[in-house]
């Protein structure tokens, strides 16, 4: 008994506790220290469709580099990969890989780390540049939001209380999610391409109200 227990207590000084970082922000800090920096740019854009058209920028991508994290990486492609396992899964889903980035962001922030959380807007053509980021491993995770009109038809609040209808939907947000995964070199650029035919994830976001005299 006594030897179980001095296992258990050497395997809790080892084994991270739940939701610790498993990246060594140091080593960006080191890198940084030393000099050892680089540039992160890339465009979003939906692809031409004839050969003597233009690429259509995606306005209002919204782009974030966060240093690499395997467990984070494990955690959304499990989301991606149950999304289809239902029409619940499917509506989950876009929200669940959201709050796990944010998640993942404040424990960068609290660990001392919030200058290695960058997040920017392309331009209007569509592209971003992330400049004087520290040489390491790093997650490029965009993402674009556009809603759509679905209302429902609003019930009476005699109806509301006889079935107790959940919130009334007045639309959603089609959401697309790129993720890259880059290893970066000093002194030598990283260009990620982001358009219409390689994103990542695609969900959606419901967006729903309680009628007036409904609470």
């Amino acid at each position: 008994m006594r030897l179980a227990l001095v296992v258990a207590a050497l395997l809790l000084l080892v084994t991270p506790a739940a939701g610790a970082l498993d990246v060594d922000l140091k080593a960006y800090d080191d890198a940084r220290r030393r000099g050892e920096t680089t540039v992160i740019s890339g465009r979003a854009y939906t692809e031409r469709r004839k050969p003597n058209a233009a690429d259509t920028p995606i306005a209002r991508t919204v782009v974030v580099v966060l240093p690499h994290s395997e467990s984070l990486v494990h955690r959304l492609d499990e989301f991606r990969a149950h999304a289809r396992d239902s029409a619940g899964a499917f509506r989950d889903a876009a929200t669940k890989i959201r709050r796990a980035r944010e998640s993942y962001e404040r424990e960068i922030w609290e660990a001392g780390g919030a200058d290695l959380v960058r997040t920017t807007v392309v331009d209007a053509d569509g592209r971003f540049t992330m400049t004087d980021l520290p040489a390491g491993r790093w997650l490029v995770w965009a993402t674009h939001s556009e809603f759509v009109d679905a209302a429902s038809p609003k019930m009476s609040l005699r109806d509301r209380e006889r079935f107790r209808l959940p919130p009334r939907m007045v639309g959603y947000y089609a959401e697309r999610a790129w993720l890259r995964e880059v290893e970066t070199t000093p002194g030598s650029p990283t260009t990620v391409e982001l358009n219409d035919r390689n994103v990542w994830f695609s969900g959606v976001v419901e967006d729903r109200v309680l009628d007036a005299g409904s609470r």
